[in-house]
């Protein structure tokens, strides 16, 4: 649901300690918290006694606020979001509805709360890049604020493209706008993704055999092209990676978090998914279909040949 909050109310229940001890309250902090010598200079967590006097000093005086203070934050924590699958399709489409007022010129400062675990500082600001919001401040899952104004958008529903369907192509409209057009080649391109330097390595199924394979198996009118996840390049460069299925006509992949990327792929596409276990969900399907694109589920042990068969089909299809 819907949840619009004035103030920091949200924040105080995640950073208030009900168990610590008073007396640590006012411990020293470092030089950076100790703001102007005001009554917080000595803050160190909050006693639930100091939350209306805080509210208080925020809201009349940000000089005198011992935390970051924004005019706006958007809340968007939840579960997964350091998994690319999830953010790419729950978590990151939530500012969708409010994405051409934070890209506003006039818009007031703000912050994007992402409530991550650390060590992914470097994951989500490529996202928001993507649809323009460069440098944007986000914010982890430890750092107090203080907001006049906190928006938690509707939450992101779990593996379902299709609940999350019109904030998901809200970011795909954006992106395709910003990184587009994308000069394509009169050949089809078949864009291969191998997870060759992955927990779940699919390198010895889409080897350099199959590549060939593949590509002396098609039309002369398709090039085959890899989308390695050892191409350390590509892999830090998320608009690179977005460029690469925007310009693919073909895309195939093992059942797993690279075919998110299906996102921004263009209507019409072709979608071979390698089903790599009998309980892979069908998100990826459920993906392919709401964006036009034509899809196949393809057999775990199944041969090139499968693949020549099934791009063959959809040229007809």
């Amino acid at each position: 649901s819907e949840a619009y909050y004035p103030g920091c109310t949200p924040y105080w229940n995640a950073i208030l300690r009900q168990g610590s001890s008073p007396k640590n309250a006012f411990e020293e902090t470092n030089s950076e918290a100790n703001r102007n010598g005001t009554i917080f200079a000595h803050l160190k967590s909050m006693p639930n006694m100091l939350r209306n006097e805080i509210i208080k000093t925020c809201a009349e005086d940000a000089t005198k606020c011992p935390f970051p203070t924004y005019d706006l934050v958007i809340d968007v924590t939840q579960v997964y979001c350091g998994g690319f699958f999830h953010f790419t399709i729950e978590t990151w489409p939530r500012i969708g509805p409010f994405l051409d007022g934070l890209l506003a010129e006039d818009m007031p400062n703000f912050a994007i709360r992402v409530g991550c675990e650390s060590g992914l500082e470097e994951f989500h600001p490529k996202f928001y890049d993507l649809v323009g919001l460069e440098n944007v401040t986000l914010i982890g899952g430890e750092p107090a604020v203080f907001a006049r104004e906190v928006i938690v958008p509707t939450e992101g529903i779990s593996h379902s493209p299709l609940l999350n369907y019109w904030n998901m192509v809200a970011m795909r409209q954006k992106v395709i706008a910003s990184l587009g057009p994308i000069e394509k080649s009169e050949n089809k391109t078949v864009l291969v993704i191998i997870r060759d330097a992955s927990r779940r390595s699919d390198s010895g199924i889409f080897n350099g055999n199959f590549l060939k394979a593949l590509g002396d198996g098609l039309p002369d009118i398709y090039n085959v092209v890899p989308f390695r996840s050892s191409d350390e390049k590509m892999m830090a460069c998320m608009s690179c990676q977005a460029r690469a299925f925007m310009a693919a006509d073909v895309i195939i992949g093992s059942h797993g978090a690279g075919l998110s990327q299906t996102l921004f792929a263009p209507a019409g596409a072709v979608v071979l998914e390698r089903m790599a276990a009998d309980n892979d969900s069908g998100i990826y399907a459920e993906l392919a279909f709401l964006l036009g694109m034509r899809y196949f589920p393809v057999d775990v042990y199944a041969g090139v040949s499968s693949y020549i068969d099934l791009i063959t089909l959809a040229d007809v299809y």
